[in-house]
């Protein structure tokens, strides 16, 4: 059973409510198919919007990471700082907090921000781990876009061919006439 209370169907069914009466059914057929193209232009403007978000994390990610193998220390007793990085928007950030802020696993002891080799390398493995995440994610974001982008042709082709439908359809009644 369809759920009349969705956004596209209730629009759909209440059409006729809104069209004049005695309008043609390819016009409202072409009204149906504009508001399915509407629906699918904002879904991919949101998927869009969130790779990109995504993408601008990663640079964020690989920044941080590139500056946890820079200042990773060769002595494994040495305590050093874990530094800073400049993200996608020219804003410096400190690794140590970035990562907190962020929900990747960093050590906290002494709510510090330095760290010895094998904390150094814990960060860069969580760090490795987020990052192959994120890349997952947009794999999956592509195909969605990727779909949503087949369903949008799909709606532009079915509003094509009912255009011409309708055309040839007018052209056959005047050559009649004539």
């Amino acid at each position: 059973m369809i759920d009349s209370t969705s956004q596209p169907y209730t629009s759909a069914i209440q059409i006729g409510n809104l069209l004049p009466r005695g309008l043609p059914l390819s016009a409202t057929m072409m009204v149906i198919l504009m508001e399915r193209y509407d629906i699918n232009e904002k879904q991919i403007r949101a998927e869009h919007d969130d790779m990109q978000m995504r993408n601008n994390l990663l640079k964020d990610m690989n920044a941080a990471l590139a500056e946890l193998r820079k200042n990773r220390p060769a002595d494994e007793h040495a305590i050093v700082w874990y530094g800073e990085f400049v993200d996608f928007q020219g804003i410096t950030h400190d690794v140590h907090q970035w990562m907190l802020d962020n929900g990747i696993p960093i050590e906290q002891i002494k709510n510090d921000n330095a760290g010895v080799q094998s904390e150094f390398d814990a960060a860069i493995n969580n760090l490795k781990a987020a990052i192959d995440s994120a890349n997952s994610e947009g794999q999956m974001a592509l195909i969605r876009l990727q779909g949503l982008l087949d369903k949008l042709n799909q709606v532009l082709e079915l509003m094509s061919n009912l255009l011409s439908k309708d055309y040839k359809t007018k052209e056959t009644v005047i050559a009649n006439t004539r």
